[in-house]
């Protein structure tokens, strides 16, 4: 059955479950800009992380359930933050002029993957879960997007425009052994790592 979970004059976008199940992030305007917002699985106790006047997106839960990765600019730029599952101890973790976007934690919490353009293009980057060792692992001349870790934390799938079309890339978690999974003449979007089986 389908159960209506939230009602408010705002909108509602991007949810996602807490490890456990028992809760829902998600991301809402009903406040008046575009904020982090967490309830429980059956719609209650709905209550905002993010309580500041910038633009906040692209939540993604630690693997314990304890943190919550996300992109805010409230310090000018589009940047990589983490905070408590429940709003505590907002921290910058790239810090830098450029913009950072889609983390994705690796299965065991103690790396996040994501995207940034500081090196002149769209590269997918590695760094420890305090924002330590930010790591360009692409390195080439295109675009590379959408970050997904393998379960047990040796691979990471991605999408790139190297071959002149999106394709579907995997690469080991260090960046070598880049290989084109797709190889074909449509675009190959959105990839993501199922958990194990």
């Amino acid at each position: 059955n389908q159960t209506r979970l939230t009602s408010n004059s705002g909108w509602d976008e991007a949810p996602s479950w807490s490890p456990d199940g028992s809760k829902i992030a998600f991301i809402s305007d009903r406040d008046g800009n575009q904020g982090i917002y967490v309830m429980g699985a059956d719609g209650s106790g709905q209550t905002r992380l993010t309580s500041n006047s910038a633009w906040n997106d692209e939540l993604s839960w630690s693997p314990d359930g304890s943190r919550i990765a996300f992109i805010s600019d409230r310090d000018g730029n589009q940047q990589i933050y983490v905070m408590g599952a429940d709003g505590s101890g907002q921290t910058n973790l790239t810090s830098n002029s450029a913009w950072n976007d889609e983390p994705s934690w690796s299965p065991d919490g103690s790396k996040i993957a994501f995207i940034s353009n500081r090196d002149g293009n769209q590269e997918i980057y590695v760094m420890g879960a305090d924002g330590s060792s930010q790591t360009n692992l692409t390195s080439n001349s295109a675009w590379n997007d959408e970050p997904s870790w393998s379960p047990d934390g040796s691979k990471i799938v991605f999408e790139s425009y190297s071959d002149g079309n999106n394709e579907i890339y995997v690469m080991d978690a260090y960046g070598s052994n880049q290989t084109n999974l797709t190889s074909n003449s449509a675009d190959d979007l959105y990839p993501d790592w199922g958990p194990a089986r």
